[in-house]
């Protein structure tokens, strides 16, 4: 029974565990790739900062449904090297996540395709919320509940690849490149995870000006799968008007529940801000109000412009 009743703890039920998914399920890499792909740190030869924030079954219920907060920072160096910093916080009912990544990238050029190899080094602590040992019917002797409550400390490294000609861009991350776990109870089971595309996201578009009317379309299409998480696909539109300042956007995902969702944003000389509004075409959206995400960006210090001038 304690074990059926701590399973129910940190899963909340069959819902956020349809929805919830290690690596965070962001919407928001159609503007800013920076959030599935290591290589796009620096690429874009400017400093940026971006705060991110995910909720994936808003409304659902009162014990805590999946939120993503994220801040992040990247920028270039030197002409071919970029550094980046990401912190986030992921809940799930009565399990949390906290994560910190720094990611490193190289940047060069092919006749006429920039091209970057990014790796990104994290760690990680899943913890068990305090609140969920208050219920008289666990033991709190249990070394699996000990070892929850006391936090997994985990160590991962990724890898990704990103190139971008004047009208095409592509993009191929492989978390988990290396993970294991860094401190264990000798009471739990523990399993390391490695390998080589084991787990990917795949991306790619193609931007269509139309020049006469002063806006672009960008179709593309990502393909993801994640660890604890099903392969999807998301088949996306983008249209981009007056020289990037308005932005919309439609997603089909399929796999995983299929979702569609719609995307908003303005984007200024050195600010941005997009929102994003998902639903799911799952018997369970009739029980939450569907998925939000927010992103609000900083850019500074373009160093190509300082290099012309």
């Amino acid at each position: 029974m304690k074990r059926l009743i701590l399973l129910a703890i940190i899963m909340t039920g069959a819902l956020i565990q349809a929805y919830g998914q290690l690596e965070g399920y962001y919407r928001h890499y159609l503007v800013s790739p920076i959030l599935v792909n290591p290589a796009y740190t620096g690429f874009e030869d400017q400093h940026n900062l971006l705060f991110n924030y995910n909720s994936q079954l808003s409304n659902f219920s009162d014990t805590g449904v999946p939120q993503l907060a994220t801040a992040s920072y990247n920028g270039p160096v030197s002409d071919q090297i970029g550094l980046g910093l990401m912190i986030s916080n992921d809940s799930e009912g009565s399990y949390g996540r906290n994560r910190t990544q720094l990611s490193y990238s190289f940047k060069f050029e092919l006749e006429g395709l920039d091209l970057a190899l990014g790796l990104a080094t994290s760690f990680e602590r899943f913890r068990l919320k305090s609140t969920a040992l208050l219920d008289p019917r666990i033991d709190i002797q249990d070394p699996v509940l000990i070892d929850a409550a006391a936090g997994s400390k985990v160590f991962d490294a990724s890898f990704g690849i990103h190139g971008k000609t004047d009208e095409f861009y592509f993009g191929l991350a492989s978390p988990n490149l290396i993970r294991a776990r860094v401190n264990k109870d000798p009471n739990v089971p523990n399993e390391t995870v490695s390998g080589i595309l084991d787990y990917f996201v795949a991306y790619g578009g193609y931007r269509w000006e139309v020049e006469d009317n002063n806006f672009a379309v960008e179709p593309s299409l990502m393909a993801r799968k994640l660890i604890n998480s099903p392969f999807m696909l998301d088949v996306n539109a983008k249209v981009i008007f007056l020289e990037d300042q308005l932005i919309g956007g439609v997603t089909y995902t399929l796999g995983g529940g299929d979702r569609f969702s719609i995307l908003l944003g303005t984007q200024l000389t050195n600010f941005n801000i997009h929102y994003s509004y998902t639903s799911s075409f799952q018997q369970s959206q009739q029980y939450h109000a569907g998925g939000h995400e927010v992103s609000i960006g900083f850019s500074f210090g373009n160093n190509r412009l300082e290099e012309e001038d």
